[in-house]
């Protein structure tokens, strides 16, 4: 039989490229199909958006080099258990407060957003969450250490997320911000706007922790677990105050220790993850996480209810301070079923102390054990905390 040249690729029919395209799952195959020839690079760059709705990656985890780079970051795959070669530039030695689509979130000393795709090098800048002068919780009594001011600053903003992908939907994305430590507020920004968006307080105080884009609704849960489905539609921000809906009743326990996340399973279910720390060897670490499922139907209370998940059937969550993703592990060989991966979220640094940043792990809903995947470096405890980000396409 000949060989197959280049032009007769190219003309290959529709429908067979269709089904090539439909049944590609990881990003590297999408990309070595955009390298065959010219007409499937084009074909490729079409349908880049509905490939990244359809097919969840899973996120890399972005960890110091070698040489403890404060300009370069190595990243590590859970699914090939190894370290990549390529390293990308992150011109950036503090904390990444989020994570979302490929893109980082550094905070600036007057609480401004840098929106980072370190694939591409493209950058957004938003304007400042709060307002600097009004805002003395975080500032040091000692003007000289400018030190604890920076270090303070960087844990003011609690978790950064993109409700789209700026890639891809350039003038249709969403920026929400959880932001003072203490009482979890909630701010969003769209392209267009010269200022934030803020939710109003309540009488159960919010403390978010964690949103969500669910079908087409922007979810978000507090400490309590209580969910709120917010509108952030223009006419609803025409006054500054978007409208809010409490969908999930708040639990009636709570510890210190413990953060929330919501995630869409693989199969499009709402997912809620408890995750609890407590002190080990005078260091805070997490000890259990619970899974529940969030019936949406509502019940006669006019509220949704949970359902604790023994198993994940089959998937696989990745949870931290980025924003939370949930992927098939039958997609991706290597990658445990049932399982939470998970690295360090928003913790004050000084629980971190003397040894650094170290709890991370994967986490077996089924068995209740743990497990590990990357092992810090010692040597890396004073290096920012690390971070899962997803690899992404970028490109007209």
């Amino acid at each position: 039989m000949g060989s197959v040249s280049q032009s007769n690729w190219a003309w290959l029919p529709n429908h067979l490229l269709d089904m090539i395209l439909d049944n590609l799952v990881s990003l590297s195959d999408y990309i070595r199909f955009g390298a065959v020839c010219k007409e499937w690079q084009s074909l490729a760059i079409q349908n880049r958006v509905q490939f990244f709705k359809k097919n969840q990656q899973v996120p890399l985890l972005m960890v110091p080099t070698e040489d403890n780079s404060e300009e370069r970051r190595s990243l590590y795959s859970i699914t090939h258990n190894k370290l990549y070669d390529f390293q990308l530039q992150v011109p950036y030695k503090k904390r990444f407060c989020g994570s979302s689509h490929g893109w980082l979130f550094t905070v600036e000393e007057s609480f401004a957003l840098t929106l980072i795709n370190p694939f591409c090098g493209a950058t957004i800048e938003l304007p400042p969450v709060i307002n600097r002068s009004k805002f003395k919780r975080y500032e040091s009594d000692d003007d000289s250490d400018d030190d604890t001011t920076q270090v303070e600053v960087e844990f003011v903003l609690k978790k950064v997320a993109l409700l789209a992908d700026p890639a891809l939907s350039v003038n249709d994305y969403i920026v929400s911000a959880i932001y003072d430590n203490i009482n979890g507020r909630l701010a969003f920004i769209q392209p267009g706007d010269k200022v934030w968006t803020y939710t109003d307080r309540d009488k159960f105080d919010s403390a978010y922790e964690d949103v969500i884009y669910y079908k087409g609704q922007i979810l978000a849960v507090d400490l309590w677990g209580r969910i709120k489905m917010i509108n952030l539609n223009r006419s609803a921000r025409e006054s500054k105050v978007p409208q809010q809906k409490v969908i999930t009743l708040p639990q009636t326990y709570r510890v210190n220790q413990m953060r929330m996340y919501l995630v869409e399973s693989s199969s499009g279910n709402l997912l809620v993850v408890e995750r609890y720390l407590k002190y080990i060897d005078d260091q805070l670490a997490t000890s259990v996480f619970k899974v529940f499922k969030i019936l949406l139907q509502q019940t006669e209370e006019g509220f949704a209810n949970r359902v604790e998940m023994k198993s994940l059937c089959g998937d696989s969550l990745f949870l931290g301070d980025n924003h939370s993703i949930c992927v098939s592990s039958s997609n991706w060989p290597g990658c445990q079923p049932n399982s939470i991966y998970y690295t360090d979220d928003y913790i004050d640094f000084v629980h971190h102390l003397p040894f650094g940043r170290r709890d991370i792990g994967i986490f077996n809903i089924e068995n209740g054990s743990f497990g590990t995947h990357y092992i810090l470096d010692p040597s890396h405890k004073h290096m920012p905390t690390s971070i899962w980000i997803v690899p992404s396409m970028v490109g007209n």
